[in-house]
């Protein structure tokens, strides 16, 4: 007689021998167990017991295969189709598990796939979680249970609401679907500022004045910048308070007052200058200012290029992607757009390109990936002490190539496309003013453009006069 002697084993795939002699119907009806027909020791019956009753595990449920299309129900979204190794537990004939999601507004097919990959365990989580509906419940009449269990502030209203409670219901129905920086921001600001400090505060007490002397506390260890940041978070969740009607207001906060930083200067002619001598014979330098001081790409959008996004025929590149650690996301601004290249730019892409294929990056690193970040940032600073010129962030460049616009005598409307900024006020922060007494004398020339210059008047000729002749008498 056979024997699965492993409880992950009777989970897992059969033996073939041991599957054509049950077909064969060599063995008996033997014990049906979580929809397998098969013979086990009597000593291993209690543990797969157990586990039918466990439900199938989390741990084993693997990512298998990620495949994308077009939503049926909006053509211009994205639909996840996910297939996992683990048995879907609706099911009662013993298929793999599948989940169908679509992808948040925006996103395109390769974006969609990322995000999937990194949102899988949620979903499996959502799934199990359906199954194990009666266990939960039993779980949660224990009184520890409902000790750890945080209530959601639409559901019991007349127990007092924390701003813990208000933040867990917010980093679900609302962080949860934004980027993934913006979703470690909210995590590390809670975590390390606002639970500490207001975590088991109700609402109602946070108010103004506890708000102020927090912020004072918090300027003797950060940055002006850092407090204003720490405290907007705040703000955030007291305005998501009211919105749900657990608040009446939320105090307001004038903002301090900060220092510009050295990077949103500009560089100066000499310096641009400086640094494209030094980055001359280094491919990967030379192609990265001229992309930040000529189109104004950012830094995550240069990593994740492709040479399939360069367009030399039509001098465009198109910033689909933005790189992210954990892989590629949505650029700013959640949609795909076009750059026109300056000439310089479309000769050095143009030296690059050579015979490399579309898919490979216009920045490689290793194994044909992209380039890490400290990579890069190490690259360009090693090129700037070379040059001879502090390395202050491709944001100085973004900074640079606005004025520069400015400076040519582009409007704000432009300025604004070419920056990718989806407010004109935020436009307005990158536009400087290098040379004060250059851009006043421009400014008084315009005022003479168009005008004629006036015709000179003629002076009239005075008309001689004659002497008239007297006649003297004698």
């Amino acid at each position: 007689m056979a024997y699965v002697d492993d409880v992950a084993a009777f989970f897992g795939k059969k033996p073939k021998a041991f599957r054509a002699a049950i077909a064969r119907g060599k063995f008996p009806a033997g014990r049906i167990i979580g929809g397998r027909r098969c013979w086990v020791r009597e000593d291993l019956v209690p543990l797969l017991e157990a586990k039918e009753e466990a439900g199938p595990s989390l741990q084993k449920a693997r990512l298998m295969k990620v495949c994308t299309r077009p939503s049926p129900h909006n053509p211009e979204r994205v639909q996840v189709d996910m297939r996992f190794s683990c048995p879907d537990p609706r099911s009662t004939k013993g298929k793999n598990l599948r989940i169908q999601r679509t992808a948040p507004e925006g996103y395109t097919a390769d974006t969609a796939m990322v995000w999937a990959r990194e949102n899988a365990d949620r979903f499996l989580a959502e799934i199990f979680g359906e199954t194990r509906k009666e266990r939960g419940q039993e779980e949660e009449s224990k009184p520890e249970a409902r000790a750890a269990r945080v209530p959601e502030p639409e559901t019991d209203p007349g127990r007092v609401v924390t701003l813990e409670h208000m933040y867990k219901h917010m980093e679900d129905r609302v962080i949860s679907h934004e980027e993934p920086t913006s979703r470690e921001t909210w995590a590390s600001v809670w975590r390390r500022h606002l639970q500490p400090k207001f975590g088991q505060m109700p609402l109602d007490l946070i108010t103004k004045t506890r708000i102020l002397d927090y912020r004072e506390e918090l300027q003797k260890r950060y940055a002006p910048s850092t407090c204003n940041h720490i405290i907007v978070k705040l703000q955030g969740i007291l305005s998501y308070a009211v919105e749900k009607e657990k608040l009446a207001g939320v105090p307001t906060i004038k903002r301090l007052k900060t220092r510009d930083a050295a990077e949103k200067d500009p560089y100066t002619d000499e310096e641009m200058e400086l640094l494209l001598a030094a980055a001359e014979g280094d491919e990967i330098g030379t192609l990265a200012l001229l992309l930040s001081l000529d189109a104004g790409l950012r830094r995550n959008e240069m990593l994740a290029l492709r040479w399939c996004d360069v367009d030399l025929r039509n001098s465009e590149v198109h910033i689909r992607h933005s790189m992210h650690r954990t892989g590629l996301k949505c650029p700013k601004g959640k949609k795909a757009v076009s750059v026109p290249m300056r000439a310089r730019l479309r000769s050095e892409l143009a030296k690059a390109r050579k015979d490399r294929k579309l898919t490979d990056h216009v920045f490689p690193g290793e194994r044909n990936a992209w380039m890490s970040e400290s990579a890069f940032r190490n690259h360009m600073i090693e090129l700037a002490g070379r040059a001879g010129v502090e390395w202050r962030g491709f944001h100085k460049a973004k900074h640079t190539f606005i004025t520069l616009l400015l400076e040519k005598g582009a409007n704000l409307q432009e300025l604004q496309l070419l920056a990718r900024h989806k407010h004109a006020s935020t436009t307005e922060g990158y536009m400087h003013v290098r040379n004060a007494a250059k851009a006043m004398k421009a400014g008084i020339a315009r005022l003479d453009e168009g005008v004629p210059a006036p015709t000179p008047t003629p002076t009239p000729t005075p008309e001689r006069v004659r002497p008239k002749l007297r006649m003297l008498s004698s």
